[in-house]
């Protein structure tokens, strides 16, 4: 992306060892379950105590095409022997129900004065279940046909709410206090990246071998940590030449002349398969993955560009944002400031289709030129598109947020922790909310059809 500061958009713990046995739901309380095998499923005379504990999170969000997690339940019986009362975990909104398994405790060992105890384990899908407070019941058969609830735990249901930190290389030199900052942020937040590879730095004296293999160096290191290796392309006019391609030096957004202001729009669908084909060659001879996401310069991309990266195998793109201006140029995107990820049509970048390619608008600003103070506005627009803390989202969104390695300062850091740290109290990986960082490649499968 470009690197302009207008382009800114606003924006229980006592449970045993989980175990994962194989277990199908149940349509109705009298399917026999494995509690059932070897005794007389009849049902128990007296309705038991049980002691019923977990989940182990409070939050859970809607399966997705990368995240299924399911609550466990486990429930604790008085008397021990219930497998007459087939147990069984029922997930109240839908009436799912799972037969429990008993699984082994800890006491009862050598010289142990605590006698060995079974506890029945549950795993409840969530796949019918729609946002909000939900029970999940333990209930079994009594001897008069009846089924008896002896315990109900509650937790939340949320669609997923994701964010997406996308880092831009522009083809120049970012230097190594840049990188060191941006790895602090990812590392110090748990924050993954999707770092926006650009190859130019191979096809130019204005960056010197020793810095693109400092630069390449960061990457991979940052690959080996996890994070996603992007393809991010500005058409500078030594690396269009490089191509074989004859390089436009205009339109431009700026008025620079080297072709880095040159959106890729001005270049035909042929020549933007070469030209992507080139960086593909580049990064893969010099030990880079194949990557599958793409971002063009400045957010510049039509309905030509997204058929050219769709044919090439990628899965996800990020180059399209709300409508306006960026420099002397309009962007061609005709989208609202919300837009969330689709399918595009191939004939329209703006409209639904049938292309093969995740568009996931970047809608969750721009970190450019911001101070933790000055990023405020940014932090209020993206917590606007996102369910207040403590509810649960009715549909899943994403926000995509750009970053430059090259420009992250001292200044800037504060104004990226300050906004990662707006999230804390949605965040799922700290059981507060459903909201997940993820990569874009992570978001294409969340959204996979």
């Amino acid at each position: 992306m470009a690197l302009i500061a207008s382009a800114a958009f606003a924006m229980s713990a006592c449970a045993p060892e989980a175990v994962s046995p194989s277990q199908s739901p149940t349509s109705g309380a009298s399917n026999a379950g494995p509690g059932a095998i070897g005794a007389a499923a009849n049902g128990l005379a007296d309705r038991p105590v049980a002691v019923v504990t977990g989940p182990a999170r409070r939050w859970f969000t809607v399966p997705d095409g990368l995240f299924a997690d399911q609550p466990q339940i486990f429930a604790a019986f008085t008397p021990e022997d219930v497998s007459a009362g087939l147990p069984r975990a029922r997930l109240r909104s839908t009436g799912q129900t799972v037969d429990m398994t008993p699984v082994p405790t800890r006491g009862g060992g050598p010289g142990s004065t605590t006698p060995p105890t079974v506890t029945w384990l549950g795993m409840v899908p969530l796949d019918r279940a729609t946002p909000g407070s939900q029970a999940i019941d333990v209930v079994v058969r009594m001897r008069d046909g009846t089924d008896a609830v002896v315990g109900t735990r509650e937790f939340m249901l949320s669609a997923a709410e994701y964010v997406v930190w996308t880092l831009d290389f522009e083809g120049d030199d970012a230097g190594d206090a840049g990188m060191a900052n941006t790895g602090a942020i990812a590392d110090g937040l748990g924050v993954p990246m999707t770092v926006m590879w650009n190859p130019r730095v191979w096809t130019t004296a204005q960056v010197s071998p020793a810095r693109a293999d400092a630069m390449l160096a960061w990457t991979k290191g940052r690959g080996a940590k996890g994070d996603e290796i992007a393809l991010h392309l500005h058409l500078w006019t030594d690396y269009v030449r490089a191509a074989g391609v004859v390089p436009r030096t205009t339109p431009n957004w700026g008025g620079r002349g080297d072709g880095y202001d040159v959106p890729i729009t001005a270049y035909t669908e042929s020549e933007t398969r070469t030209l992507v084909e080139y960086g593909l060659r580049l990064m893969a001879d010099r030990g880079l993955p194949k990557p599958t996401s793409f971002r063009a310069g400045a957010l510049f991309a039509n309905d030509a560009t997204l058929r050219a990266i769709a044919a090439l195998g990628f899965t996800a793109d990020c180059s399209s944002a709300p409508a306006g201006p960026f420099g002397a140029l309009q962007l061609p995107w005709t989208l609202p400031s919300d837009a969330q990820p689709y399918y595009p049509a191939r004939d329209d970048a703006n409209r639904a289709g049938d292309l093969p390619l995740l568009e996931a608008p970047t809608i969750g600003g721009n970190t450019y030129g911001h101070s933790a103070i000055s990023i405020a506005g940014v932090v209020q627009a993206d917590l606007r598109m996102l369910a207040p803390p403590g509810q649960p989202a009715a549909q899943r969104r994403a926000l995509t947020v750009v970053s430059h390695p090259s420009t992250i300062d001292a200044t800037e850091r504060g104004a990226i922790e300050t906004l990662f740290r707006a999230f804390e109290p949605l965040r799922y990986d700290r059981d507060a909310g459903p909201l997940r960082f993820v990569t874009l490649a992570q978001l294409a499968k969340a959204y996979a059809r």
